[in-house]
């Protein structure tokens, strides 16, 4: 894509990520990709342009802006929430040597989960906030690995099983679709500008925790996509 005016003031306003933090290079660690995804949702929330060529072109994008290469046999799709639709993306079970590292990467979930469960105690009160908390303690995704029958339930029919295991309660008009990825395919999902949440006291659980989740899984994409370190061994359980 040709930088227009427009396009070259916005990059100003989104300096590089730095890959020496305190004289180590952390190129190798989770944060720096987390902070590249942050920069580029960042940037696609301000800039339509780019916006349009994350959904046409992905791979380029990422490769471009967020220090990937992907195989050439994998496609990527981007995609962007309908205002009645969440998107849970389900990543293709890895070997059974790689599933410890693999959930390792997906611990990050508590750490942006505990602070929006704050933010819901102070909205919300003590009681909903603590049924966020339980939801949250449950890694959906290590347990679709690890447990055919919930795999099933999730994939055939998310919101409902979302609603029974969670407590929570979604939109009556919101759907939820299971994206399924495999190894040929992965799932990028655009998650929407703060500004156009209006998440307060009236908002339930399920909203929370559908707005939460796509963040989360945003910022931790690119992590969970890196090379397996051999030093990190073992299986879910």
């Amino acid at each position: 894509m040709k930088a227009s005016t427009k396009f070259t003031d916005i990059l100003t306003q989104f300096p590089q990520v730095r890959t020496l933090w305190s004289n180590v290079n952390v190129t190798d660690f989770g944060p720096y990709y987390e902070a590249l995804q942050a920069r580029l949702i960042d940037r696609v929330w301000h800039d339509e342009l780019l916006k349009q060529e994350i959904l046409i072109d992905p791979k380029a994008v990422f490769e471009r802006e967020s220090d990937i290469t992907f195989p050439a046999n994998v496609e990527v799709r981007v995609l962007e929430e309908p205002e009645d639709t969440f998107y849970f993306v389900i990543p293709a079970t890895p070997r059974a040597e790689e599933q410890w590292y693999r959930y390792e990467q997906l611990a990050t979930w508590w750490m942006l989960g505990h602070t929006w469960w704050t933010t819901y105690y102070y909205l919300c009160g003590a009681e909903k906030a603590r049924a966020y908390r339980e939801s949250l303690q449950a890694l959906w995704i290590a347990r679709i690995w690890t447990n055919e029958a919930f795999h099933e339930r999730i994939t055939s029919n998310p919101k409902a099983t979302f609603e029974a295991e969670m407590g929570a309660v979604f939109p009556p008009n919101l759907k939820i679709q299971s994206l399924q990825e495999t190894s040929n395919l992965i799932y990028f999902v655009l998650p929407k500008n703060p500004q156009v949440n209006q998440l307060d006291e009236n908002s339930t659980m399920g909203q929370w925790w559908q707005v939460s989740h796509t963040w989360w899984w945003w910022l931790v994409n690119l992590r969970f996509r890196q090379p397996a370190k051999n030093t990190v061994t073992g299986i879910v359980s």
